[in-house]
């Protein structure tokens, strides 16, 4: 956030949807003037810079969605912006959005192909704006496979699932998977261990059929990235049993030659 930019009516619109019976819908209504809509998000004038420096121009509706084809899929990446709208008396909040979710679901619902829609949402919802929460949830579990979420930091990735999570149809909620880790300045709290995330998905056919998770930290003795196989918790592994069912389990290193090349890559490339 670039505070000496950020237009008081971002301010605006962001308190009185916490603190007034309609806000939400005042906002949705300014959000449609086009030149409002570009003042609210001067805030993030460095990230939209950022991204046209690298070839990314997001949408109008601010949201942006790369494609790739992986088995026989049509793979979405679908990036929200929740961050849009910011308050220094309500922080912790962010807000999506009716118009900027149903820009992005008719955009992948548009496709011809089968697709997989993984989501990334910088804001989970317990942390939207709590007017706008309800209908956030129904519309983003109503076209992603997978929600990545970030902001709430913590010491361990986070997965929350239910049966039919892989390959699903989009029936019941999608797998959320909570993955800010704990990237920042650790004098706040010097018990916590900065880390991220990378989250690898084994496509079988037209579904899922694993989704890995490793989980990167920081060793302040070696003054390294690293992750660690030896460890029983890396990677998570969330498959697809043999039966009928979906099961969870954390495990030890299941991971393919291919994988573990990969790895080794990126931990050449880190230095490592």
């Amino acid at each position: 956030m670039n505070w000496s930019v950020l237009d008081p009516l971002s301010t605006d619109m962001m308190n009185e949807m916490v603190e007034k019976r309609g806000g939400v819908a005042t906002t949705e209504s300014r959000y449609s003037i086009e030149s409002e809509r570009e003042a609210m998000k001067a805030g993030m004038g460095p990230y939209y810079s950022f991204l046209q420096r690298h070839g990314i121009k997001s949408e109008p509706d601010l949201y942006y969605i790369a494609s790739h084809t992986v088995a026989n899929l049509k793979l979405n990446l679908i990036s929200l912006n929740s961050a849009y709208l910011f308050s220094r008396k309500y922080n912790y909040h962010g807000y999506v959005g009716r118009p900027q979710l149903m820009a992005a679901e008719g955009a992948v619902s548009s496709q011809r192909e089968p697709s997989f829609n993984i989501t990334l949402v910088h804001h989970p919802l317990e942390a939207v704006v709590p007017p706008s929460q309800e209908e956030t949830k129904r519309r983003l579990f109503a076209f992603s496979d997978i929600i990545l979420n970030g902001h709430v930091h913590s010491p361990r990735v986070s997965v929350e699932y239910t049966a039919r999570m892989l390959g699903r149809s989009r029936e019941g909620p999608p797998p959320v998977i909570s993955c800010a880790r704990c990237v920042f300045d650790e004098a706040n709290d010097p018990t916590v261990t900065s880390g991220y995330s990378i989250i690898g998905i084994d496509f079988e056919y037209e579904k899922v059929a694993v989704i890995k998770v490793w989980e990167v930290e920081f060793e302040k003795q070696k003054g390294e990235w690293h992750y660690d196989e030896k460890k029983q918790t890396y990677p998570m592994v969330v498959k697809v049993s043999s039966g009928s069912g979906e099961e969870m389990g954390r495990v030890g290193p299941k991971v393919t030659d291919a994988e573990r090349s990969l790895l080794d890559r990126w931990k050449k490339e880190k230095g490592g």
